[in-house]
Formats: structure tokens, C-alpha cells, sequence
């Protein structure tokens, strides 16, 4: 595959999971959740959304979630690369306290779930793309 096919394959990518990020964020922060996730066993969105973990400083953690994912589209959109791994790199921290939080619990909540998966796909090609700044040689 070609560098320039792979880069415009992670552009898509990138925005692609910011945009599944945002949306499930902004479900998480705004609407209620047990009409759609089932709150029985380990799956229990109430008991994950209800708990202290579920806000930071008051906000609940949708609202931090819509920042990231706004974020991150923003400075892809301007192309800072440094800064769309330090945002990325953070978001990884969060991700690893809320699901440290889903084990606490005992519960998952599958649509944070989501969220976390698509946090950590965005670190994943931010921190590729930091690494391959040279163009590999392209055999023709």
C-alpha cells in the first residue's frame, strides 16, 4: 500500500472514530441510558452511570467525553500533530481510570465501552503518525 493511500485511509479513520465518540458521548451525557442497555448482570449502564466514578468534579463524564472527541477533531482538522497525541495520550489516562472504574463496579456499561475503544484507536494512529514522519521508501 501506498503512504499516501495509508494516510488518507487513517484520515478517514481518525474522523470516523472521533465522530463514533462524539455521538455515544453526547448519548451518554444527554439522554437515558436504560431505555437501550440492558441493567441486569455485568452489563448495567445505571449502576456504571450512577456512581461516583460517573462525574469528575461535578460534570458528568459525557461532557468531558464531547471536549475530547471535539478536540480531537479540531486539531486533526488543523493538522497538530504534537498536540492530537497529548490530547490522545490523556484520553488514554481517562480511559484507564473509567474502565479501572467498570472493575470496581463489577459492571460494564457498553457504550462507555464504545468510548474507550474509540479513545484508544485515536491514540493508536496519533502515535503512529508521530512516528512515521519520514515517508518510507515507495517500491513501484
Amino acid at each position: 500500500m501506498q503512504y499516501r493511500e495509508l494516510g488518507r485511509r487513517l484520515i478517514y479513520t481518525r474522523y470516523a472514530l472521533a465522530a463514533i465518540g462524539l455521538v455515544l458521548s453526547v448519548y451518554l451525557a444527554f439522554f437515558d441510558t436504560s431505555v437501550l442497555c440492558p441493567n441486569t448482570g455485568v452489563l448495567d449502564c445505571g449502576k456504571v452511570l450512577t456512581s461516583s466514578y460517573a462525574t469528575i468534579f461535578g460534570i458528568p463524564n459525557g461532557y468531558y467525553g464531547i471536549l475530547f472527541f471535539v478536540l480531537v477533531i479540531a486539531l486533526a482538522y488543523l493538522r497538530k500533530r504534537g498536540a492530537l497525541v497529548a490530547v490522545t495520550t490523556i484520553g488514554i489516562g481517562f480511559v484507564a481510570y473509567l474502565v479501572h472504574a467498570e472493575y470496581v463496579l463489577g459492571s460494564i456499561c457498553p457504550y462507555c465501552t464504545g468510548v474507550h475503544i474509540a479513545a484508544i484507536g485515536l491514540f493508536l494512529i496519533s502515535a503512529y503518525e508521530m512516528g512515521g514522519s519520514e515517508k518510507p521508501n515507495q517500491e513501484t
